[in-house]
């Protein structure tokens, strides 16, 4: 079945991938594009969009159509819940850009709004679809690494000079925070999601150091602690200093690695010629304790890559085949089946955690039962 897809926001830093990634689906017949900026419609219509739709259509038009079951909310962080509450109370299933929102206190009546219609909400934390990624997380499952003691975590990428200081996301009152929110979020996410723990106390500090006119912050180290117990570090900043200009195209350094009893996992995710390098002494793997994962990686010009391409049809097939929305029946707590707006709004609350722990100078705990 084909469906056509509405494309709110196409100013979005993440708009044109996420609409090249909607013309790859087969399962996409069109896309019905709208924007406050009807001028930045236009010249989206004046380039090659095969499967963009001509006609203009308001929001409001496009809330109504019975032809568009499927949206794509890309909105400025502050004003992001709103278009997914109107979008929801229409009856549109939703996929959205992380964080969601500026803060956690705007996510209660997202969610509502979402249970209450019974539609699906998607949120592009697409790691999540990443094959590498579920590997680890099956290897930590299966006890390669055994009780889990520590995780670390990097996301650099290139300084805030090379990413146009006057964007909005460098703006705290819309955006909500800096690198946390935008970026490293997605660690705070997989970690979360490859360890199947979640995160009950974090301590930071954070700090607004490029010397650019911003007011978010633009480096950031965090330690947070485990329902485990274990322990798990990030550093996330604004910080090469040699980089092509641009969101698309900026520098990265990242890395994760899993630091068990019996074993560790080490990953470059950017650096994608380099292996995983697994070392255990369990008993599962005693024949071959050194092992180095190679991974080819489909190439596609979807944003995330086939994987984040894959992520996004497998959201329009389960919208379209009515499949009941994950967490929908209740909030889930740290073990459950979360829907991806309940992980969202999880990350968004550790984050907060971190701002207040670098204001105060303490440690702050989570309530993991708290959804």
């Amino acid at each position: 079945m084909k469906v056509k897809v509405g494309f709110l926001g196409v100013t979005h830093p993440h708009s044109a991938p996420h609409l090249r990634t909607l013309e790859l689906l087969d399962e996409v017949a069109a896309v019905v594009p709208w924007d406050e900026d009807e001028s930045a419609v236009e010249r989206l219509r004046s380039d090659t969009h095969p499967k963009l739709e001509r006609t203009g259509a308001s929001f409001e038009e496009i809330m109504e159509r019975e032809d568009v079951p499927i949206v794509v909310s890309l909105a400025t962080n502050d004003r992001n819940p709103d278009w997914v509450i109107r979008a929801a109370k229409a009856g549109k299933h939703v996929l959205t850009e992380k964080p969601v929102a500026a803060s956690s206190g705007d996510m209660a009546p997202l969610l509502d709004a979402v249970r209450g219609a019974g539609v699906h909400l998607g949120v592009y934390y697409t790691w999540r679809s990443n094959p590498i990624v579920n590997d680890l997380r099956e290897l930590i499952e299966a006890g390669v690494i055994g009780k889990l003691l520590s995780v670390e975590g990097r996301m650099i990428t290139s300084q805030v000079r090379f990413r146009d200081p006057t964007h909005w996301l460098f703006n705290k009152r819309i955006s909500g925070g800096g690198i946390l929110s935008w970026l490293a979020c997605h660690w705070i996410d997989a970690i979360r999601y490859i360890t199947r723990d979640e995160v009950a106390a974090v301590s930071a500090m954070v700090g607004t150091l490029n010397e650019q006119p911003i007011d978010v912050e633009d480096t950031a180290g965090m330690v947070m602690r485990l329902g485990s117990g274990a322990i798990a570090t990030l550093h996330a900043g604004y910080l090469l200093p040699i980089s092509p200009a641009g969101y698309l195209s900026g520098s990265y350094d990242t890395y994760l690695s899993f630091r068990g009893l019996e074993g560790n996992i080490t990953w470059y995710p950017t650096e994608e010629d380099r292996p995983v390098v697994v070392e255990s002494t369990s008993k599962i793997w005693r024949s071959t304790p050194r092992r180095e994962l190679k991974y080819v990686v489909a190439e596609t010009e979807a944003y995330g890559g086939q994987y984040g391409q894959d992520f996004v049809g497998r959201f329009i097939a389960s919208a379209m085949r009515g499949d009941p929305p994950a967490g929908l029946a209740s909030p889930a707590g740290p073990s459950g089946p979360a829907s991806d707006g309940e992980n969202a709004l999880r990350v968004l609350r550790i984050i907060e955690a971190a701002y207040q722990s670098s204001e105060t100078g303490r440690m702050v705990s989570l309530d993991l039962d708290r959804t």
